[in-house]
């Protein structure tokens, strides 16, 4: 039944969402929730199969579908326009009404319609479940469902520092800050697990599309998968926890990350270069999150009970200024983790000087113009950051 609840919600909402699509200024009718209410009554009353399924959890699919076009009128710069909801990615509905009971300290149960009572283990406390109006019950690659229910974020406690940082993501590491610090993702599948992983990939290249041995090996890489990714959303967490809990200034890069993952196979008439070696690099991209990252440090510094403030700044050439005397040149970098000014002879780790780059660049946006603590993590230096041409562009 939970399995039929995704179907018709998925179906629901991509009937809804073509009919939007379909519709011309020049008809008379309108087409918005109400109207796409009324016909769905209709459709169950024709449709046994469709009739046979929860009439609010597919009401709830066209209130999913009229939030996604508010959310993309109002903020048409945050939001894209809504999409199909695809099988096997997109799995999950919505409860409205919702009625919850306490098992036990590690047990609860939500009634489900035409599913009844499903327990499900418990990550919050409970008068923070037993409180909740509504939740959405979904259900992920590896065949793991989970509900989650509607609740604020709590505030994040904190007391003020007066200190600030800067933070250089990369892939050699995770991530580099100001004070000299860094930062590694741990290794996300052990020897083991990775081994298994790779010989399953190469074992699904092989195997006939559509069969019944081809969906148990990509269900087997799933849960791999889904391993992996779990791994990776702790460490960030309870990284971008620590940094709001320890900092009332945080400066990062503004990466484009959906630029840098752009692939780099070109076209026929203008193939790519070092194609194999980009690809590599993309996955070790892919492979930090950068963007979580990100988000779930502004999140956070957004619902912080003392002010923390996250100031995003230009990428260009951070990796190449010299913190002594602002000389911006490639030659700088003499290795990824070595860097000497061409100039000022300057010596520092590479990722480290980056990081007390971004923080004056960040320090200068935000209009502080640097704390007894950034100065010397800064090594006496809280001015912005000058960009003088590269050699390559003098010449």
């Amino acid at each position: 039944m939970l399995t039929k609840h995704c179907q018709d919600a998925r179906f629901v909402y991509n009937l809804g969402l073509e009919q939007r699509k379909l519709w011309q200024p020049n008809r008379a009718q309108k087409i918005n929730t109400a109207t796409q209410m009324r016909e769905l009554a209709e459709a169950r009353k024709t449709f046994d199969w469709l009739g046979e399924g929860s009439s609010t959890v597919q009401q709830a699919a066209l209130r999913d579908l009229d939030q996604a076009f508010q959310n993309r009128w109002k903020r048409p710069d945050h939001f894209h326009y809504p999409t199909w909801r695809k099988a096997g990615v997109d799995e999950g509905f919505y409860i409205r009404d919702l009625s919850v009971r306490k098992l036990n300290r590690k047990w609860g149960e939500v009634l489900v319609p035409k599913a009844g009572w499903i327990r499900f283990r418990l990550s919050r406390s409970w008068p923070e479940i037993e409180v909740s109006s509504s939740a959405r019950v979904t259900l992920d690659r590896s065949n793991r469902w989970h509900v989650s229910f509607t609740q604020p974020q709590p505030a994040l406690q904190r007391e003020p520092t007066g200190t600030a940082v800067g933070l250089d993501m990369g892939v050699h590491t995770s991530v580099a800050t100001s004070n000299g610090v860094h930062l590694h993702m741990p290794k996300l599948l052990n020897p083991g697990e990775a081994q298994r992983k790779r010989r399953l990939q190469r074992k699904l290249a092989r195997q006939k599309k559509g069969s019944n041995r081809r969906a148990r090996t990509k269900h087997s890489i799933a849960k791999l998968s889904t391993r992996e990714a779990d791994r990776r959303r702790d460490w960030i967490e309870k990284t971008t926890t620590t940094l709001v809990h320890d900092y009332d200034l945080i400066a990062v890069e503004d990466l484009r990350v959906k630029d840098m993952i752009r692939s780099a196979r070109g076209t026929v008439e203008n193939p790519g270069k070092n194609v194999r070696w980009k690809a590599g690099l993309h996955r070790l991209i892919q492979g930090q999150a950068w963007s979580l990252f990100r988000k779930r440090l502004s999140d956070k510094a957004a619902r912080a009970i003392s002010p923390v403030v996250v100031v995003a700044v230009p990428p260009e050439d951070t990796s190449y200024t010299c913190l002594q005397c602002e000389n911006v040149s490639k030659k700088n970098r003499k290795s990824q983790a070595v860097f000497k000014c061409i100039t000022c002879g300057y010596e520092a780790n590479a990722d480290i000087n980056a990081a007390q780059t971004i923080l004056a660049a960040g320090l200068a946006v935000a209009g502080r113009g640097g704390t007894p603590h950034a100065k010397s993590a800064m090594t006496d230096h809280s001015g912005p950051v000058k960009r003088q041409p590269l050699e390559e562009e003098v010449a």
